[in-house]
């Protein structure tokens, strides 16, 4: 059964969970792993691309989801739209989900993880509280984690 994992950040800012993806694309990268972005819209896809780009740690190959690259490299990124398009050729295979998108990600139980990225925005908030409480009424194992606790927390 498919894992999920929150993490909620302490920042407001929402570029704050694409610096976190891409730390969790790297991490899932050196343990041999594959990882999906799955992102809101084209303009976060370049977003990310570019920090993907700038990972000071390791080169992550990475490739847009349905591009020619994209079944050689371990990262690839793109839209709910993109992503669909591509899982009806068979095309996206990987072991982590990681959604930055508002909506429950489709297809979500094909993976063996999935990371929900939280921040204090409220529109992230919003959505991640309704994707916890559909998880968690169907029986995933959840597990979550607030990296902006203090050590009194």
């Amino acid at each position: 059964m498919t894992r999920i994992d929150f993490y909620k950040l302490a920042e407001l800012r929402l570029d704050a969970r694409d610096r976190f993806a891409v730390r969790l694309a790297a991490k899932a990268f050196r343990e041999g792993h594959r990882t999906v972005l799955l992102v809101e819209d084209g303009d976060a896809a370049e977003r990310l691309d570019a920090l993907l780009w700038d990972e000071p740690h390791v080169f992550l190959p990475h490739a847009r989801v349905g591009s020619a690259d994209a079944p050689r490299v371990p990262v690839t990124l793109g839209t709910a739209e993109e992503i669909r398009a591509c899982e009806e050729t068979g095309s996206v295979v990987h072991d982590l989900l990681v959604n930055l998108a508002l909506a429950l990600p489709e297809r979500f139980a094909a993976f063996d993880r999935v990371a929900e990225v939280l921040c204090e925005d409220e529109a992230v908030l919003a959505a991640g509280r309704e994707h916890y409480r559909f998880y968690r009424e169907r029986g995933y194992p959840l597990h979550y984690h607030d990296l902006g606790a203090g050590p009194d927390a």
